[in-house]
């Protein structure tokens, strides 16, 4: 089960899927406990067997969940660095259009602009549809402006010229980066491994808890810390949507820097 693959709207759906994910997790302490507790008491052989085992798995699931994490953290820094790229790449741009005259140069500064709303826009829109939408806006307004550097190229080749196509040339390079990045980093296969451990920990814990007479509290905390980490991991992998996400803070200020009239 890919956590992350059904977080495509808002929010609330990854609030819903984790609540089920720690009711599960309950049912599955409490099957533990009350299943097994016809067991024999004094079967201490076996309840220290038990509990080797439970230590065992919540170890295993402490270092496959801090491992899970550091993919879904460094996921998020990649996105937020491509973010940074992104700005550097219209900044640079917008410098080198200063190169350009009359109409070629009013018509790429507002090419630009709009290429720099759709950037923003990107970024805000997260994994809804929308966010495909800004990315074919972003590509139609680079390649607009890659057509005026053609034809200002074609006109007067020169060194200064060449460096108005390739900083165009990097509006699209670094948007095909936010696009590599534009993506879950945490495969099935880890989040199968993840459920499959805490379910295994949760029915032990339950297991060790059968001869507990009330107190059924306890059985809770395992679950609410499993079903934390995992709504935590899985807000971190979601590119731009949910609690924590990527905002286009530099593409805004480089937005009101460049272009306090629009």
């Amino acid at each position: 089960m890919n956590y992350s693959g059904f977080f495509n709207d808002t929010p609330i759906d990854s609030i819903f899927l984790f609540t089920i994910t720690f009711l599960l997790s309950v049912f599955f302490a409490y099957i533990g406990k009350f299943i097994f507790k016809r067991k024999k008491i004094n079967d201490e052989c076996g309840d220290d067997d038990a509990k080797i085992i439970l230590g065992a798995i919540l170890s295993l699931l402490g270092l496959l969940i801090g491992f899970v994490l550091s993919i879904s953290i460094s996921g998020y820094n990649n996105r937020q660095q491509t973010e940074e790229n992104e700005a550097m790449a219209i900044g640079s741009a917008y410098q080198r259009i200063q190169i350009l005259e009359g109409q070629e140069r009013i018509d790429s500064l507002n090419l630009l602009n709009q290429y720099l709303n759709s950037r923003i826009e990107f970024f805000k829109s997260g994994v809804s549809d929308d966010n495909n939408q800004w990315r074919l806006i972003s590509l139609e307004k680079q390649s607009k402006l890659w057509d005026i550097g053609v034809k200002e190229a074609k006109a007067s080749p020169n060194p200064v010229i060449a460096s108005v196509l390739a900083a165009f040339n990097e509006l699209y390079l670094s948007e095909q980066k936010t696009m590599a990045s534009w993506r879950h980093q945490i495969p099935n296969a880890a989040w199968f491994l993840l459920v499959f451990f805490a379910v295994c920990s949760n029915v032990l814990i339950g297991y060790n808890m059968r001869k507990i007479q009330g107190k059924n509290w306890l059985i809770f905390i395992l679950p609410s810390l499993t079903t934390l980490a995992l709504f935590m991991i899985a807000e971190i992998d979601i590119p731009g949507e949910g609690i924590i996400h990527v905002t286009p803070d530099d593409l805004i200020s480089l937005k009101s820097f460049l272009f306090k009239a629009g």
